[in-house]
């Protein structure tokens, strides 16, 4: 079995420093200390920001990973930082809004960038508690759209976005909106 793209460039364990570490799938072992490594996605907090007529906001990213596309707001969760505190950190930083979380959408599985990192997408509704959206500098504008005026597919930087968007556009027609 090959190893997982998690490992690439890994020539050391990460331990005890031995040069005879053992790659096979999603687990690295070295057979000198015992020391076992499992790859695990990375996880990200983010949100469909609504507002009381229940338009998603958007943001087009300023920087690669997909400059020039649009995405929902969010992003990466720190270590031991809890989902919903980096949600809330998240849109602080890149709107400088403090917002009220809602319903969870669901969890959807991608990768990100040119090494392929996978992420575990966690996806909730959310509206802005105080604060005027004010895009920071990754991020080249923000818009609202009603949910039949969503730009295509091609147009979004991650297909999580569109699968979140997806799963949240399911409740919204059958009366959930998820506000």
């Amino acid at each position: 079995m090959e190893a997982s793209p998690y490992f690439a460039g890994w020539r050391h364990c990460p331990r005890c420093g031995s040069e005879r570490l053992e790659l096979e799938g999603a687990e690295a072992t070295c057979p000198d200390c015992g020391n076992k490594v499992h790859a695990n996605p990375a996880p990200t907090a983010s949100a469909i920001v609504l507002d009381d007529r229940v338009r998603v906001l958007l943001a087009r990213r300023a920087n690669d990973p997909g400059a020039g596309l649009w995405d929902l707001l969010g992003g990466f969760v720190d270590e031991g930082e809890e989902g919903l505190d980096a949600l809330r950190r998240e849109l602080r930083e890149e709107l400088g809004v403090e917002i009220e979380p809602g319903e969870f959408v669901g969890a959807f599985p991608d990768t990100y960038g040119d090494d392929g990192i996978y992420t575990l997408n966690l996806y909730w509704t959310a509206v802005i508690a105080s604060g005027e959206p004010t895009p920071n500098e990754e991020l080249e504008e923000i818009a609202w759209f009603a949910p039949d005026e969503l730009p295509q597919r091609e147009e979004f930087a991650f297909s999580n976005t569109v699968a979140a968007l997806e799963a949240w556009g399911k409740g919204v027609r059958t009366g959930s909106s998820g506000k």
